[in-house]
């Protein structure tokens, strides 16, 4: 999530149900679910929650559920699994890799259970403080008129690991794209533009008479374009294309150029920041905890819904591979994603317009 949308929405919080018993029941709410040992269930969780608690501030719910990261998850699991076994009598084994060396229905049953009756406590106990820890900060706030958003912002930047934690640095993948082409993407690093640091990332298609290179500059931080360039030759033609992103005011504005000449200029508007479509597969792969049902609102500058649907083995030129395979709502796109730690692009498929699919043929690192 980039941080113009956390901006957004939490100005939505501090509009909506905003007084700090409804901030502070909404936290507490979150770091319940986030507790929870439903995996695969929170983010049905927080909807629910979303709709019945009516007193609850509905940004702080989602807030809460983030105390749930890949860095404290085993420790969470840890505490719920001890705090089940001394209220059960100490009848189950410590927690060790050894429970699930003989793998059944069984062993898992008999783990789960101390497991949920001491995250069922452990998540009452956490939301109780952190509803009185999150209470008095915001009473503190309205007192003291201190822009929580500006707090909130700091301790989320501490909070989290940046975007871009893993360096992809020098990464190149190459891709068959069915019918008859190919396209190759390569990572450039790190470059500076118009005096500012920034990613550079090329990707450059080929398909029988058509070539396209595309520059594609973007912010380090959030993963959105800030400017594009385009390079395209057709049989008997070519043409030179410049997309300048604007991230503050969700536009995008693009020259079309023949011979040098500026030739077609447009203009789009969208209700938030505007990504890339090259981009966007890679933006994926960031993304630390994915679970069935997770989904976001992108703009191309058409708005589309994107959802994990399934996770599934797909088979590409590359290899076989457990893949995150997500969808578009209005259906334009599909994409698969990798679910070891590489999260690689593995198929990107196109449901409209030119029906076109991309499978990863081979990755590599260029050393620099």
């Amino acid at each position: 999530m980039g941080k113009l949308k956390l901006k957004e929405r939490f100005f939505h919080l501090l509009k909506t149900n905003n007084s700090p018993p409804e901030i502070a029941l909404g936290v507490a709410v979150g770091v319940f679910i986030a507790i929870l040992p439903l995996y695969g269930l929170h983010t049905i969780l927080v909807i629910i929650a979303a709709v019945l608690i009516k007193r609850a501030n509905k940004i702080a719910i989602f807030l809460g559920t983030s105390i749930s990261t890949t860095i404290t998850f085993p420790f969470i699991t840890w505490g719920g699994y001890n705090i089940g076994r001394l209220i059960l009598g100490k009848n189950y084994p410590p927690l060790q890799w050894q429970i699930f060396e003989f793998f059944s229905y069984k062993t898992i049953l008999h783990f789960y259970y101390p497991l949920f009756i001491g995250s069922l406590v452990l998540g009452l106990v956490s939301a109780a403080v952190v509803y009185f820890i999150a209470f008095w900060f915001m009473a503190w706030r309205k007192k003291k008129r201190v822009n929580v958003v500006v707090i909130f912002l700091l301790i989320l930047t501490c909070w989290f690991k940046p975007a871009l934690a893993v360096d992809y640095s020098g990464e190149k993948i190459t891709y068959e794209i069915s019918p008859l082409g190919t396209a190759e993407y390569n990572d450039m690093g790190s470059v500076i533009l118009e005096d500012k640091k920034v990613r550079l990332v090329t990707f450059r298609t080929s398909i029988i008479g058509f070539n396209d290179l595309e520059k594609i500059y973007y912010d380090p931080k959030m993963l959105l374009p800030l400017r594009v360039e385009r390079d395209l030759s057709f049989p008997f033609s070519k043409e030179y294309l410049v997309e300048e992103y604007n991230l503050e005011k969700f536009s995008l504005y693009i020259k079309k150029y023949v011979e040098n000449k500026v030739v077609k200029e447009y203009s789009f508007q969208a209700a938030g920041p505007i990504n890339n479509a090259i981009l966007l597969p890679f933006y994926l792969r960031t993304i630390d905890v994915l679970e069935l049902g997770w989904s976001s609102t992108i703009y191309l500058p058409d708005t589309y819904k994107i959802s994990l649907v399934s996770i599934e083995e797909i088979e590409v030129p590359a290899g076989k591979f457990k893949a995150y395979h997500f969808s578009s709502q209005p259906q334009k796109f599909e994409i698969w994603i990798s679910q070891d730690p590489e999260r690689l692009p593995l198929k990107i498929k196109d449901t409209e317009g030119y029906g076109y699919t991309m499978v990863m043929k081979n990755r590599v690192f260029n050393k620099k």
